[in-house]
């Protein structure tokens, strides 16, 4: 289920729409007054979509928007703002500081849902299409890798054939690491034939899951 975050001042307007979200029986609502109360949601909990209003008593929403858009983009987290028709000004510079859409308070909340439903299909197509790219460019990575290891790892294992090193102490230890290099050859192999996965490395850093 989506979870929504209407960020709005007013209570009888956040509880309206909130209300209107719950019935479509779609989406998980929160709702947030203040900057705050916003900036502490999405430090806490993923939000999938944020009804954001322009103009609010403190910081602005424009403001708001700005921070928002500081470390998330407009696929990670679409941003739809709420503003009064004489606001024209207003919606373009918003949209230039990255808010996906807006709607015009009174809020028609036919438009409204269908504006959030079709601003999450997009965010929903757009990592979809991020991931495939991923997967093709990890499939370009893996079809150069399997050639380069793999003609040099099939001459290792053809020269433990040889009785010189067959007698050497560290040749079952040696037979251990070249198969097993082999089978993760494999196993990255059919990779890109499942959804990749990661696990945390160190720092930053990140592995695929094999």
């Amino acid at each position: 289920m989506k979870k929504i975050l209407i960020v709005d001042d007013s209570d009888f307007d956040r509880d309206v729409m909130a209300e209107v979200l719950k019935r479509k029986g779609e989406y998980e609502v929160v709702e947030a007054r203040s900057a705050k109360e916003c900036y502490d949601i999405i430090s806490l909990e993923k939000v999938d979509l944020i009804l954001l209003d322009i103009l609010m008593p403190g910081t602005l929403g424009t403001d708001i928007l700005k921070k928002i858009r500081s470390h998330t983009n407009v696929i990670e987290l679409p941003v739809i703002m709420m503003t009064a028709k004489s606001d024209t000004q207003e919606v373009v510079n918003c949209l230039h500081d990255g808010a996906n859409d807006f709607v015009s308070k009174p809020v028609n909340f036919d438009i409204m849902v269908s504006r959030i439903k079709t601003h999450l299909a997009l965010s929903d197509l757009s990592k979809e299409m991020g991931r495939l790219k991923e997967v093709a460019a990890l499939d370009a990575m893996i079809a150069t890798y399997n050639h380069e290891i793999n003609n040099p790892l099939t001459i290792a294992i053809g020269c433990l054939n040889d009785q010189d090193i067959k007698s050497n102490s560290k040749y079952e230890k040696l037979n251990r690491s070249l198969w097993r290099i082999s089978e993760v050859v494999k196993k990255i192999q059919e990779i890109t034939a499942q959804k990749v996965s990661y696990k945390e490395y160190a720092g930053n850093t990140k592995m695929v899951k094999i």
